[in-house]
């Protein structure tokens, strides 16, 4: 098989097609943002975020683009960066900050969650991946996911639509997903020359060794129902159902006492903490000593930005 061969052939699926099974279309829609960007003939919004350089729904004089909300002792961290709530990071940040309300309030649940169906959130910006920003974007990125995991309250993502790259990464480092039918959840980060430290340290713990291999290492996306068979997804919701379905399901902890609920998470997440503190120390050494080095993770990188097809050189 020649060299490029088998991307070729991958984006001979990106097209959509009506015949296909639900499952098909929503993994050919998560292949359709990747490759494409926003380009001609993608189904999504044009011009996405990473792809573009253009700074979606942020005008930091006007608007908050993540909000934060308690009621009944339920808090709501929604993020709002259309079209797919891409995660550059000034929004990091302000996600952080965020988050920082969460921990002084007194909630029993927390859900993070997007504003609109099309996307939990696409993954943290491209343009942020470079050589040159790798170490400042892992380090505010990782402090967000540390941020969640280390939240004393119960912590459920609400995904609709696409959960790729770092948005499939914020959603794992909640307690529980639930997901809407449709809903898409990937890794794409190989098609770049790179790949996701915290799903590298995170999916090997929850899934088969061999799934999570082949998740990392192919890049392909994955259906809300597949991932809710493999264990990731908690509660699956029918389409245009998810706030219904999130009500029950937040229903069964905010009736239990929010001390018990507490010091049980803690409990559950002593071992769990330890082993994934220094995975993914390591994994972040892995990626900047040594991918970051390499030609093909700058080729990979530089390709998407440029839109155009990547030239490995395998080293």
């Amino acid at each position: 098989m020649g060299r490029g061969h088998g991307a070729r052939r991958f984006r001979r699926h990106l097209g959509h097609d009506p015949k296909r099974r639900p499952g098909a279309q929503a993994r050919a829609r998560g292949r359709r943002w990747f490759f494409r960007g926003g380009r001609s003939g993608s189904s999504l919004p044009p011009a996405v975020g990473p792809a573009s350089g253009v700074c979606y729904g942020r005008n930091m004089a006007e608007r908050e683009v993540v909000t934060y909300h308690l009621e009944d002792r339920v808090g709501r961290v929604t993020l709002d960066r259309p079209p797919l709530h891409i995660l550059d990071l000034p929004t990091i940040r302000e996600y952080s900050a965020a988050l920082s309300r969460v921990e002084r309030d007194p909630a029993v649940v927390c859900i993070l969650g997007a504003a609109g169906d099309k996307a939990f959130s696409a993954g943290v910006d491209i343009a942020d991946h470079t050589r040159e920003k790798a170490p400042a974007m892992l380090e505010q990125f990782h402090g967000l996911i540390r941020k969640v995991r280390r939240l004393e309250c119960v912590t459920i993502a609400a995904v609709q639509g696409l959960a790729l790259g770092g948005g499939f990464e914020l959603a794992l480092a909640c307690d529980m997903i639930v997901a809407e039918e449709g809903a898409t959840f990937g890794v794409p980060e190989i098609w770049l020359g790179c790949f996701p430290p915290v799903a590298a340290a995170v999916l090997p713990r929850h899934l088969a060794p061999q799934k999570a291999y082949e998740l990392v290492l192919s890049g392909e996306p994955i259906t809300a129902a597949e991932a809710t068979q493999m264990g990731l997804v908690n509660a699956l919701a029918p389409r245009g159902k998810l706030e219904e379905t999130l009500d029950r399901f937040v229903a069964r902890f905010t009736e239990k006492s929010g001390a018990a609920l507490r010091v049980a998470k803690q409990a559950l997440r002593v071992s769990e903490d330890a082993a994934f503190g220094a995975a993914l120390e390591a994994i972040e050494r892995l990626y900047l000593e040594e991918l970051m080095r390499t030609h093909d993770a700058e080729e990979g990188i530089r390709a998407f930005l440029e839109r155009r097809p990547p030239k490995w050189e395998d080293r």
